[in-house]
């Protein structure tokens, strides 16, 4: 199979599993969601963000350097192994020690236990990380995909089962754990290449040196999307940060699942094709023509009925969710479009480039969000829409001139997208005015078929090319016209 067929399948099994996940997953979370309160997610919140941060630095990097290098000889996967298990026992015995440090920061005595129970996951997803990328540097993505939705789905029946016993935040602990563990031994199971360890640093300078440019970029990733996290619950407290991390949650979930999708194909294919510039340029513009097509409705259309989705389907105690979940939807399309960068720049290796995109949004982000806290959970997201635009212009101009393509190119593939999104956000809220005394199921079926019909017709009479691109990428995992 040709790297072009294995992008396209890879691309078709990734979003057909992971969309056949979320179906069912969404709707145990809904009723996840309804059984617990704020203060529950507030909790996981405090208590995952520095078990999140540990578990981005549990493989050093390496699962990069193995996708990123064509051939990895023995030795080098044994001593990889090796450092993989001494770090992530390190991980666990430090997360142990450490979590009364977590809990005197954000001043809630609650996150002891569960910080602890978390650090749990160290001692077993250090087992998957060479079969994961055995699976990405073979572009063996239908197994995979497989195996996170079978995953996805036994962890949210599990949360689900907990939550209705009422356990509280004890079910978000316990059903990340379970997802860790059912996903570790499965793609053991399908990929078994755990070798004999080799504790020995011997001969890996230039691996470790290209896996220590990873965590960098991903210690800023890290600190970028969690800046506000970290704010929020030290100076609003616990309610406010549960309020805000779901409202978080679902104007990020596409961003997440697309961008995982993509991401998991993107880079793999970017750093087959690394030494062909043309195509590197092709695929780069390509992926933002159809991110943006896709995103740009999704995501402002959620912020459009941001106040329906919200009582209808959370129900009255979560409304303060409203107005960040409107705010932030509207720059997640950029955020999704500029999670191309970092696959692409990685996959032709220049990870330099992704580490100064990654510190000059933390910079501008960081240095607005304690502002915005002043006034609440509304005002750190006014942070994310006046500042993350600027920050997305300033790492485009960064990344344009190393995948060969030009900023106003990128711009371009974005505006028509973008102005038949606008379009369609101005026209249901202007008829929401008008059916607000009807019920919210009306209203929500009523203006969601009403916004995709205007995006449908704006989009193809303005974008054609960009609409044929994504009908030949829906249609068929071997069209020729594909260029990657």
């Amino acid at each position: 199979m040709s790297i072009r067929q294995k992008v396209l399948s890879g691309l078709a099994w990734n979003a057909g599993a992971k969309f056949c996940a979320q179906l069912f997953s969404w709707a145990i979370t809904v009723f996840i969601m309804r059984s617990l309160d704020p203060a529950d997610y507030g909790l996981m919140a405090m208590a995952s963000v520095f078990v999140s941060y540990l578990v981005l630095l549990n493989e050093l990097g390496l699962s990069a350097v193995l996708v990123q290098e064509k051939h990895v000889p023995e030795d080098k996967l044994r001593k990889i192994f090796g450092l993989l298990l001494v770090t992530n026992s390190l991980f666990f015995i430090l997360s142990l020690a450490f979590a009364p440090v977590v809990a005197a920061f954000f001043k809630e005595h609650r996150v002891i236990p569960i910080f602890r129970v978390l650090s749990i996951q160290f001692l077993i997803i250090c087992f998957a990380v060479l079969p994961q990328s055995t699976a990405d540097r073979n572009m063996d993505f239908k197994k995979k995909s497989i195996v996170d939705l079978i995953s996805a789905v036994a962890a949210s029946v599990g949360t689900l089962m907990l939550a209705l016993n009422g356990l509280a935040v004890w079910s978000l602990v316990i059903g990340s754990l379970a997802l860790a563990t059912f996903r570790t031994i499965s793609l053991n199971i399908i990929w078994p290449c755990l070798p004999l360890p080799l504790f020995s640093c011997r001969g890996m300078k230039r691996t470790l040196s290209f896996g220590g440019h990873v965590i960098m970029n991903r210690t800023l990733w890290f600190m970028l999307n969690n800046s506000d996290v970290f704010i929020i619950g030290r100076i609003l407290g616990r309610d406010p940060l549960g309020v805000y991390s779901l409202a978080l949650h679902l104007a990020s979930l596409p961003m997440q699942k697309v961008s995982s999708i993509v991401n998991q194909v993107a880079f793999p294919a970017f750093a087959r094709i690394q030494t062909e510039p043309k195509r590197v340029t092709y695929s780069f513009l390509k992926s933002v023509r159809i991110m943006s097509i896709l995103s740009f409705p999704l995501l402002w259309g959620i912020s459009s009925l941001a106040p329906e989705l919200i009582l209808l389907i959370l129900g009255e105690k979560w409304q303060l969710c409203i107005v960040p979940l409107r705010l932030i939807s509207l720059v997640v399309p950029l955020r999704m479009t500029s999670n191309l960068f970092n696959p692409a720049v990685l996959g032709v290796g220049r990870p330099k480039v992704s580490f100064f995109n990654l510190l000059s949004a933390l910079v501008i982000m960081s240095a607005g969000m304690p502002l915005g806290a002043f006034w609440g959970i509304n005002g750190v997201s006014v942070v994310w829409v006046t500042l993350y635009p600027v920050v997305f212009l300033l790492n485009l101009s960064r990344t344009v001139p190393v995948l060969g393509a030009r900023f106003t190119e990128v711009l371009s593939a974005m505006a028509k997208p973008a102005l038949s999104a606008f379009i369609m956000y101005v026209v249901i809220l202007s008829i929401s005015k008008f059916i607000a005394a009807y019920s919210l199921f009306f209203r929500i079926s009523l203006l969601g078929t009403l916004g995709a019909l205007v995006y449908t017709i704006m989009i193809l009479w303005l974008y054609p090319q960009g609409c044929r691109e994504v009908l030949r990428l829906i249609r068929s995992s071997s069209a020729r016209d594909l260029q990657i």
